[in-house]
């Protein structure tokens, strides 16, 4: 971009591409979401920074890509990729072809991992296939699959809806993180897939994630028969509260502090799960919050932010601790407004007297001794009033 054009800044994308302390991964779908987050997390350009395997769910079941999540995380670190049923998006397919994984020894070799029976094979790939004719058996399978790679089940795994994905969209990004399986259940129900896998973890923690008019209290009733239950639920009865509780438990992320790296998505798009799982592993381990208005900023969400806003003392941020948040979706997802006031309140913030951050200077030389005699200061001191903390809203 030439410096004699009046709109280079807004040509090169800025404020929308990024913000001081926002990075958006600009997709009009889940798909393009994906195809970014895995170029911008395995660059590959040389053969250290391409992945080893993708792993490649049908962007209509979203269900498969929070199952997948596990995937994304240790010790596969696979990126996911999202098709169109039995088809490859142009997208999925360019980034495909960029990525060129150098196969898993761990999977036979496979350099493309398809989970469910949608997502087709690609040309010129080896492939393996991870069955699954519904989300339940699909969970389970990828269960297996990863229990099978890493030699033993976990110790724990996370429970979530299979009929609301904006309840369990947050398990995807803490499964990569953590390692921990998805496994799914109806409202009222626990079905035999499932507790059949649970079985398999032998009477695991299991973190139940939403409230009781999600998963009712007799399936948390009947999942204790199976393991030890602590269901995660938001303060209040909607998915950003959720989220944001979800990022906040000491079961999970113990996300209450600055210092951190977030992802952000829609509730209308639960597939862009894949993307926010390759964000909560790979170097980046962020927490998913969740926004369900465009133009405007959910009170769940604002004071969530608020709670860990980065700060500074004694006018001095050299020590500092940050925050970043990955917003996943265009503007029609998440506007440029609000995403200024994502940055607002991202930003490193002074939380003591000293009001502004300090320069660091060369010291004054010593002055030299006078003789005479010192007069009595006539000049009163000075008071600097505390800065005021922002309140929640």
């Amino acid at each position: 971009m030439k410096s004699n054009t009046k709109s280079a800044a807004s040509d090169l994308g800025f404020p929308v591409a990024a913000t001081r302390s926002t990075t958006r991964v600009s997709g009009r779908d889940p798909v393009a979401d994906a195809a970014g987050v895995a170029t911008a997390l395995f660059p590959s350009i040389s053969i250290d920074t391409r992945p080893t395997a993708v792993a490649l769910v049908d962007k209509g079941r979203w269900q498969d890509a929070i199952a997948a999540a596990v995937l994304a995380g240790n010790p596969l670190h696979t990126p996911i990729l999202l098709s169109d049923g039995g088809s490859l998006p142009d997208a999925t397919s360019g980034v495909l072809g960029t990525l060129k994984p150098k196969g898993q020894p761990l999977a036979k070799g496979a350099q493309v991992i398809l989970v469910g029976d949608k997502p087709p094979a690609p040309d010129n790939f080896k492939s393996g296939r991870i069955h699954g004719g519904d989300p339940y058996s699909t969970a389970a399978a990828v269960d297996s699959f990863q229990t099978a790679i890493t030699g033993r089940p976990t110790p724990t795994v996370i429970v979530a809806s299979a009929d609301e994905g904006a309840y369990a969209m947050p398990a995807a990004a803490w499964s990569a993180r953590s390692g921990n399986p998805v496994l799914f259940v109806t409202r009222n129900a626990v079905p035999a897939v499932t507790a059949k896998a649970i079985e398999q973890h032998s009477k695991p923690s299991i973190i139940l994630l939403g409230p009781p008019t999600v998963v009712s209290t007799a399936v948390e009733k009947k999942l204790g028969q199976l393991g030890s239950v602590t269901r995660v639920q938001g303060t209040q009865p909607n998915p950003v509260s959720n989220a944001a509780e979800f990022a906040r438990s000491k079961q999970v992320w113990g996300a209450d502090h600055p210092g951190r790296n977030y992802s952000l998505a829609s509730v209308d798009r639960p597939a862009d799960a894949a993307a926010a799982a390759d964000l909560g592993s790979n170097g980046v381990f962020a927490p998913l919050l969740l926004t369900d208005k465009a133009d405007a900023m959910p009170p769940a969400l604002e004071n969530y932010l608020l709670d860990v806003q980065p700060g500074f003392e004694n006018g001095d941020p050299s020590e500092a601790v940050y925050n970043r948040v990955w917003i996943l979706g265009d503007q029609g997802v998440v506007s440029t407004a609000v995403q200024t006031r994502i940055d607002e309140l991202t930003e490193l913030v002074p939380v003591d007297r000293s009001a502004t951050a300090t320069t660091p200077q060369t010291p004054p030389a010593t002055p030299k001794k006078s003789t005479a005699p010192k007069k009595p200061s006539t000049t009163k001191p000075k008071t600097t009033a505390p800065k005021a903390k922002p309140k929640k809203k």
